[in-house]
């Protein structure tokens, strides 16, 4: 009777312990049919992240050295796109611009007096001093007929008939020369005297460019319409473009996203379209939601610091983007903490 009692017991435990080691291998048998291989559970993700402009944070920089001129707008200004935030010291070049534009207006005004050629009153005056020396010649003319007429006559010796001579020959140069005149100031410009006057003013005009371009290298524009989020220098310093010296930082606030870094042991976890739940240590208890918009394609390394106690830092992590909803009160380079919903990964 006593080996009976304890024949019972033995043979109940083993058939508890028996099921489970089936289940066990029924799993394992159905995790080497897959081939995808065993499929992780699903559960909450959760990873650092920092809040920044939709369209990234700009930097602008100076491109020339010199001395910075104000004023240079306050943090938190709005800014329109192109806007001049600061500008570096150019007196000199806008000095040699003005100089460089007396220089085109003169040039201008040369090539325009050759096109127009004389005045009026000039044209006029050359017309009648051709008539006046034409006049002159027909008057010296006569004045030789008779003088050779009264020589054949034998009235008047050869020599007063070398004189009449003379005066006529005077009169014809006279009258060629006012001819010349009048020709010269009725007539077209040359062609060779237009070329040199069009290269005198394309130089002057290419002068003034080249001073324009470097004035506008040292006014330093916002690229984006937003908002002054950092203002590191101040009007009186000094710049440099070796390297270039960043006066100020500008994004557009009225669009926020948050870059996370997603663990590497949770990547397979994170999709996009994924809903995210954002919490940051400045607000309390208030939560704000968003979406996974996109998901880095390469590791790097952790930059993020959250400083939680056994934080490891040599782990590689992979960034990816969410879209904040609405308009979330939250300032560009707040830190987050993100929470992932829990979705069945793929593969």
């Amino acid at each position: 009777m006593m080996r009976r009692r304890w024949l019972i017991p033995a043979l109940v435990i083993t058939a508890v312990i028996e099921v489970p080691l089936v289940a066990i291998s029924q799993t394992h048998r159905d995790a080497a049919a897959s081939p995808s291989g065993p499929m992780l559970a699903p559960r909450m993700v959760s990873a650092p992240g920092i809040v920044e402009p939709a369209d990234e944070e700009r930097d602008i920089a100076a491109i020339v050295t010199g001395r910075l001129k104000g004023p240079i707008p306050d943090e938190g200004q709005h800014v329109a796109a192109g806007a001049v935030i600061a500008e570096i010291d150019n007196d000199d070049l806008k000095a040699e611009l003005a100089a460089a534009q007396a220089q085109v207006a003169m040039r201008e005004s040369e090539r325009a007096k050759l096109l127009a050629g004389a005045r009026p009153e000039e044209r006029a005056e050359a017309a009648a001093e051709l008539k006046e020396a034409e006049a002159t010649l027909q008057l010296a003319q006569k004045n030789l007929g008779r003088r050779q007429s009264l020589v054949r006559d034998g009235v008047v010796s050869a020599e007063s008939a070398d004189g009449a001579r003379a005066n006529y020959d005077t009169a014809v140069a006279r009258r060629d020369l006012m001819a010349a005149r009048l020709a010269l100031v009725t007539a077209p410009p040359r062609t060779e005297d237009v070329a040199i006057a069009d290269a005198n003013l394309a130089a002057a005009k290419a002068n003034v460019a080249d001073l324009e371009a470097k004035i506008e290298k040292t006014r330093l524009r916002s690229p984006i319409a937003g908002v002054i989020l950092k203002r590191y220098k101040m009007p009186g310093e000094t710049v440099s473009d070796l390297p270039p010296t960043i006066v100020a930082k500008v994004g557009d606030i009225s669009r926020l996203r948050v870059r996370a870094q997603i663990d590497e042991a949770d990547i397979t976890r994170v999709s996009v379209g994924q809903h995210v739940t954002i919490h940051a240590d400045a607000f309390g208890d208030r939560r704000f939601t968003g979406t996974v918009v996109q998901i880095g394609t390469r590791l790097g390394p952790k930059y993020i610091r959250t400083d939680a106690p056994g934080e490891r830092y040599d782990t590689k992590v992979l960034e990816a983007l969410i879209a904040l909803d609405g308009h979330p009160p939250l300032p560009a380079g707040l830190r987050v903490d993100l929470f992932f919903d829990p979705v069945v990964p793929q593969g």
